[in-house]
């Protein structure tokens, strides 16, 4: 358990200096390049998105096959020639996306993008840098999955944390020289290339030692081949799920507001951030578990992570979904586009605190190998998210644009969690629901909205943000101490640190 703490621990550590990378830089970008040149920042995002899931489910399968194998000193070779395996085909999907957005930057430039102060070529120039730039930085993706299936999680984050400096901080020298679109994304190409050889070098320093040299076989996929797939079409769904907002907002609105969508996606993907670390240490964890049929570790640890999760949750949630117009406003310092980006924030920190709550029992589902519940769940989502994503942006603009994405998480939680425990932890689900989540949810929403109250309108200044430090902090105590498992952990903790008596008995 010590050593599962440690990247769990390092997860989050490398995910909060990477949010606040983010936080800090990205209205810079949004002043030195404009509105609209934002909006294609945005768009190479929700492209990244979209693409990285091409991989085939590659990276996912590696990671649970390299947990897997880890207690298993005699598979070191096997494992060697899965990674060169898996990263020739990384590579060569890299090459296609690169030619497949050269090949489509000018259709997309002059037939899909609302354009108003950039002209089409500009926009087509772009695009094909941002193939280059996501292609570039592709593989990097697979390699984290690598060093996760070996729990490699303090190295990896280490690697995201400096190339994330880089990425954010190091541009804005750039931007001051050459302050346009192009000079972004050709550093964010720069950047993505070093960041996956880096992580490429790592991972074979930490893979087991093999007998001989690996090689490209097809024999090393014969027993994940299946479960990879079953992660492609589990991958495309939820892309189509998560995406459809920003690919119909750009499609039928000015590119314009696109720019202040992804405002409020880059604020509500800080609860992703806090969510992922725990996903990442766990599936492979999960995964060892499995393999060795420990059970009854395997059921502890889901329902202590679970709690845990559910208390960063919902005290992150709370705080963004009640005081969304002040966080806005004490971080671009603009109350007008506070105003315009929090209905649509509001909606998005909703789905996205369903969604989520929703890792752990995907984690468990992943290390059974069992993907069909999360395809069919993505697939309803999918069906039913268009239609309505089309309506409510034509509509309600941005804030209609969330709504796809809340109600698809909603769905899922209600259906899809009975359904997971019904096969693979029966009579587990009311706990999942009462206990592990609920009181966490209820506390968090509880004390914001009293804080809310309390708090008097806040300005941009020390007080203001320490009102708002006192609040966050104030909020996630409380979502603490109704979590059974967090409480236990510290009355054990207080308990071995307890000051011994120096009173001596009476004789």
């Amino acid at each position: 358990m010590a050593a599962l703490r440690r990247n769990i621990l390092a997860n989050y550590l490398g995910q909060i200096w990477i949010a606040a990378m983010a936080v800090i830089f990205l209205p810079q970008y949004l002043h030195i390049l404009g509105g609209e040149a934002f909006g294609l920042v945005g768009l190479m995002l929700s492209f990244q998105a979209i693409l990285q899931l091409f991989d085939f489910g590659i990276g996912g399968a590696t990671n649970r096959e390299l947990a897997r194998r880890a207690h298993n000193p005699a598979l070191g070779d096997g494992s060697r020639d899965l990674v060169r395996t898996s990263e020739v085909v990384i590579w060569l999907l890299a090459a296609a996306v690169a030619v497949l957005m050269w090949l489509a930057s000018g259709l997309l430039a002059n037939h899909w993008l609302h354009l108003r102060s950039i002209t089409p070529g500009q926009a087509g120039t772009a695009i094909a840098i941002m193939g280059v730039a996501i292609a570039l930085l592709w593989p990097s993706t697979f390699y984290a999955n690598c060093l996760s299936g070996l729990e490699r999680q303090p190295q990896l984050n280490a690697i995201l944390a400096v190339f994330a400096t880089l990425r954010y901080a190091g541009v804005l020298p750039v931007l001051w020289v050459l302050p346009s679109i192009e000079a972004f994304l050709c550093w964010h190409a720069l950047v993505g290339a070093a960041q996956s050889l880096v992580t490429a070098w790592m991972v074979w320093r930490y893979l087991p030692p093999g007998l001989r040299t690996a090689r490209f076989t097809r024999e090393a996929w014969q027993g994940s081949s299946r479960f990879a797939g079953g992660l492609f079409a589990i991958g495309v769904l939820a892309l189509g799920v998560s995406q459809v907002d920003r690919l119909v907002l750009t499609s039928v609105r000015p590119l314009e507001e696109m720019g202040y969508y992804t405002l409020a996606l880059s604020v509500a993907a800080g609860l992703g951030r806090m969510v992922q670390p725990m996903f990442n240490a766990l599936y492979p964890r999960f995964s060892r578990q499995v393999a060795q049929h420990d059970d009854a570790g395997l059921l502890m640890l889901y329902h202590l992570s679970s709690q845990y999760l559910a208390v960063v949750i919902a005290a992150v949630a709370a705080v963004l979904v009640v005081f969304a117009h002040e966080v806005l406003f004490l971080w671009t310092g603009d109350a007008a586009l506070a105003a315009k980006v929090a209905p649509a924030l509001k909606l998005l920190v909703l789905g996205s605190a369903l969604n989520g709550l929703m890792n752990i029992p995907y984690a468990l589902q992943l290390a059974h190998g069992w993907t069909r519940l999360a395809a069919g769940l993505n697939a309803v989502s999918l069906a039913l998210g268009v239609p309505l994503c089309l309506w409510a942006v034509e509509r309600y603009g941005i804030a209609g644009a969330a709504l796809p994405w809340l109600l698809a998480n909603l769905v899922s939680v209600a259906v899809g969690i009975p359904w997971m425990h019904r096969r693979l932890l029966p009579g587990q689900a009311l706990c999942w629901y009462l206990q592990d989540n609920l009181p966490p949810l209820l506390a968090g929403a509880g004390v914001a909205l009293a804080l809310h109250a309390l708090l008097p309108t806040l300005t941009r200044d020390l007080a203001g943000f320490t009102w708002m430090g006192l609040a966050s902090g104030g909020t996630l105590l409380a979502c603490a101490l109704v979590a059974p498992a967090v409480r236990a952990m510290a009355g054990k903790w207080c308990a071995q640190h307890r000051p011994a008596s120096s009173c001596k008995p009476i004789q």
